[in-house]
């Protein structure tokens, strides 16, 4: 009996030993869990990652005292980090410098931080669909290159942004507009020359390299 115990001690050693050196996936392969990792992280993964962006921003302002305000042509910029959800759903967060702005008798433009919260929907793995909130401070304001009292400004922004990206390797091309719902005026006379009921939309169109 002694020896028939010794001998089963000794099995289940020499298998525990075995099991430990031998890691599971030599044995049975990658979990689900691992390969839905491995197919949504890294630099060819359809909707994780991060990267940097930039491109045209053309405003357009609306409101009942729009009349007579032109669009602006300029520049945005930034970084965005995006997380995976599932294999078609993922989140998307940026920070951006984006400039806005309208024509008049002379040129205002409005320098923004803006941080877009978007979800990002993967038709495939190269094109995608993005919607969120957006929320934008204002950090300088100029008229004809002369800096504005922000006082006189709403400098806080919120809205919406939604737009399609295509992606090919590490580059991405993309289209957006963002709606802000805030009014662009502070309450009181700014003795600006342009009333109070004005909102800006900005069409963009970018391109960005992931990582």
């Amino acid at each position: 009996m002694k020896k028939y115990l010794l001998t089963a001690v000794t099995l289940l050693l020499t298998l525990s030993a075995f099991a430990q050196e031998t890691e599971p996936e030599e044995i049975l392969g990658p979990t689900t869990i691992q390969q839905d990792h491995n197919r949504l992280s890294g630099s060819d993964a359809p909707n994780s990652g991060f990267g940097l962006k930039g491109g045209l921003n053309y405003t357009m302002v609306n409101g009942n005292d729009a009349d007579g305000l032109d669009p602006f042509a300029s520049f945005h910029g930034g970084a965005y980090a995006q997380f995976a959800l599932s294999e078609s759903f993922s989140l998307q967060i940026e920070g951006l410098y984006s400039r806005k702005g309208f024509k008049a008798d002379k040129e205002y433009r409005f320098d923004y931080l803006e941080l877009p919260f978007l979800v990002v929907y993967n038709l495939n793995d190269n094109f995608s669909l993005h919607l969120g909130p957006q929320l934008s401070v204002m950090m300088i304001s100029k008229e004809d290159g002369n800096e504005i009292n922000l006082d006189d400004l709403n400098t806080f922004d919120y809205g919406f942004a939604g737009g399609a990206e295509y992606r090919i390797g590490f580059a991405r091309l993309g289209a957006r507009y963002n709606l802000g719902l805030a009014e662009l005026m502070d309450e009181g006379d700014t003795g600006l020359p342009f009333g109070r009921n004005i909102k800006t939309g900005v069409a963009q169109l970018y391109i960005g390299v992931g990582f």
